[in-house]
């Protein structure tokens, strides 16, 4: 394998002096904040995707960007010169709180679809013209909110990912049904539930067949709702933040950059080798690109980079003083997945450091012993020991982690003491990372240089176990409750409580009687795998499950790619338009790892025929691992027994109705077909 000079230079540096010699002289900078107003209860924004020119490691590139400015400031739907407009690469963040209101004005500026985007070229004319012209929208990542489409009442959309917004005049002539085709700005007008949980969540654009495209690019940023002292210390603040706590916002982000300065935004996972030797050096922030050969021959990747930032910067240095940092950190990768450590610089150990939250949901850490956490979690941390102790008359119990696995999308805070043991200096990195026989091998990192200044053993923070809270009726009351639930609409804000007809009209348009609950005891079992006859695609199945386990007569749906006329799930909300929670079972039948994500609402992982109510982590993706040996990505390997798998169950409230899908969030299979339409309807 050949390397580069610097390469081969890196390969000749001890570890524990490369990250002193290499890190950025700057600490993590905090990122860029629009908050809501706190009169009106509203943050209302243009936000225009566009072409930025940057440099990431000294190299120009042009990534793909938010331009976002308040539309108070706005002319024409042109955000003005100056500090009141931003456009970072490594995103801002959106600060709400619940009962807000999330207004965007989103305008569409990108250029054609780059010319390695598959699906945009793919030789089917409907979707070459539907795509190549690069039409973008918006998804507000795990924020339960309506999935509303705009109609005469309301020209607004909520969370609706059928939306296609084009730049003007570039609106496809030829297109599939069932769309919504614009070249005009997409107005969103997402209302924050009441009793929304606060937490970390995050915004990406969701157009079938270019979101790896488009999030490669750059396209990405973060939202959170509250603050971490709604869940972090006792109800009288202690064990919690302090002034000599820190907060950082780290969102992740990875691009390729080819020898010639353009960015390769389909990614390719072997664009620079894994570990470049056994006892290898930690790269700091990036990695040489190689040659890569494969059936359809070789593609020399050498001369270009594989960059990774956090919030923007390129391995940037914290020392960390005080009483320690909590870390709010977002993976908004495409499609790699990271494996997150605290490794000692001279001894190579791994740092335990405390998990207070997942997918934006704090930790129910209530039990004295917490030895089985990991496995609620869908085994996301390799829990260890604490480092340090936890207050006295704690109602939690911390929990600490040696290594966080975060698949794209997946969101979680951690706490960083001051002092760790007798490490002084450490790094944060991504250890390399195999998602399994037919997977991919992703490269470890080095992400942020870390010096640790306490003397003393400083105490855990304490996590309030609010996770539990959220589940109340089953969930959050979604929109159609706001109808039917007496007494609920003098709770609403005036806007809303002023839009109650037009909430009465969404509603009833998408009354359908053909949706059917889920009988009692019945589970909806779906299959991650590969559709008959496409080796390279990526599909979804479907039974459902009775009370014994046993597939139901006439439900079964073979793996296919994802067709958004097909409503593969149907359900309506429960009596009172209260929501309803469903069991489903998720069947890994192929030899890589997927990871399952659900709109608009959340989820708990539950052990094999656990009691209804099992107090398990809630989240909105999780890790769905590869098949055994004979797994070859069909549902009849799995049926005739020579498919072994380790099914993942989870318990599922849904609230909000609507039209939104469920899909791995590994784009590149997200993109290839491995995504399902759900509509879930009012009561009837």
């Amino acid at each position: 394998m050949r390397f580069s000079f610097l390469s081969t230079l890196l390969l000749l540096v001890p570890a524990s002096i490369l990250p002193a010699a290499l890190a950025q002289a700057d600490p993590i900078k905090e990122m860029p904040v629009f908050a809501s107003d706190s009169r009106t209860g509203e943050l209302d924004i243009l936000m225009t995707a566009k072409p930025k020119p940057i440099q990431l490691t000294g190299k120009p590139l042009t990534a793909w960007v938010y331009e976002i400015c308040r539309r108070s400031t706005a002319v024409n739907d042109h955000c003005p010169a100056g500090s009141s407009t931003l456009s970072p690469y490594g995103g801002v963040r959106l600060q709400l709180w619940p009962g807000d209101y999330l207004k965007i004005r989103l305008i569409n500026q990108l250029p054609p679809a780059p010319p390695d985007a598959e699906h945009a070229y793919d030789s089917d004319p409907m979707s070459e013209e539907m795509l190549q012209p690069n039409p973008t929208n918006l998804h507000t990542h795990g924020m339960i909110v309506e999935p509303r489409k705009a109609d005469k009442t309301d020209p607004t959309y909520g969370d609706f990912i059928y939306v296609l917004g084009y730049r003007g005049g570039t609106k496809p002539k030829m297109a599939h049904p069932g769309l919504v085709y614009t070249d005009k700005p997409i107005n969103y007008d997402i209302y924050i539930p009441k009793n929304h949980p606060s937490g970390l969540f995050w915004f990406h654009p969701h157009v079938h067949g270019l979101s790896l495209n488009q999030i490669s690019e750059g396209m990405s940023g973060l939202i959170t709702i509250g603050s971490p002292n709604d869940y972090l210390g006792d109800r009288q603040g202690r064990y919690g933040l302090h002034n000599d706590v820190k907060v950082h916002h780290l969102l992740l982000k990875d691009i390729q950059l080819l020898k010639d300065g353009s960015v390769y935004s389909q990614e390719e996972p072997e664009f620079c080798d894994p570990d470049p030797s056994p006892n290898h050096p930690v790269r700091p922030g990036w990695c040489p690109g190689v040659v890569v050969s494969s059936d359809e021959g070789s593609t020399d990747y050498r001369g270009g980079r594989w960059i990774f930032s956090v919030s923007g910067q390129v391995f940037p240095s914290e020392t960390i003083t005080g009483k320690g940092e909590v870390w709010r950190i977002a993976s908004g990768s495409g499609s790699r997945g990271y494996s997150l450590v605290v490794r000692d610089d001279d001894t190579g150990e791994l740092l335990p450091f405390q998990v207070l939250s997942i997918d934006g949901v704090s930790i129910d850490s209530t039990g004295r012993d917490n030895s089985g956490f990991a496995a609620k979690v869908g085994d996301r941390i390799r829990q260890v020991p604490c480092a340090a102790p936890h207050g006295a008359g704690w109602k939690s119990h911390p929990i600490c982690a040696s290594s966080l696995k975060m698949m794209p999308s997946a969101r979680a805070e951690i706490y960083l003491p001051s002092r760790i043991g007798s490490s002084r200096h450490a790094t944060f990195m991504t250890q390399s990372l195999s998602t399994g026989p037919d997977g991919d091998d992703w490269p470890s990192v080095g992400l942020v240089r870390l010096t640790f200044t306490g003397t003393e053993a400083v105490s855990m923070l304490e996590v309030r176990p609010v996770a539990s809270e959220i589940a109340k009726d089953g969930g959050i009351l979604g929109s159609a409750a706001k109808i039917s639930v007496p007494g609920l609409k003098d709770a609403l804000s005036p806007e809303t409580a002023g839009r109650m007809p037009q909430f009465a009209a969404h509603v009833a348009s998408l009354a359908d009687p053909n949706c059917k609950a889920l009988p009692p005891g019945h589970t909806r079992r779906i299959y991650f795998g590969v559709p008959t006859g496409e080796p390279d695609g990526f599909g979804l199945g479907y039974e459902e499950l009775d009370q014994k386990g046993r597939p139901v007569p006439g439900t079964f749906k073979d793996i296919e790619a994802f067709n958004h006329l097909d409503v593969v799930v149907c359900l309506p909300l429960a009596a009172g338009n209260r929501p309803v929670t469903e069991r489903w079972e998720l069947v890994n039948v192929a030899a890589e790892d997927h990871n399952f994500h659900v709109h608009q609402t959340r989820f708990r992982v539950l052990p094999l025929n656990a009691p209804k109510g099992d107090a398990s982590g809630v989240m909105d993706n999780v890790p769905v691992l590869h098949g055994g040996p004979g797994c070859d990505g069909s549902i009849a390997s799995f049926k005739r027994g020579a498919c072994t798998v380790a099914p993942v169950h989870v318990e599922i409230p849904f609230s909000e109705i609507g039209d939104f899908v469920y899909h791995c969030h590994i784009l590149e299979h997200e993109d290839g077909g491995m995504m399902a339409h759900i509509r879930v309807v009012a009561h009837h």
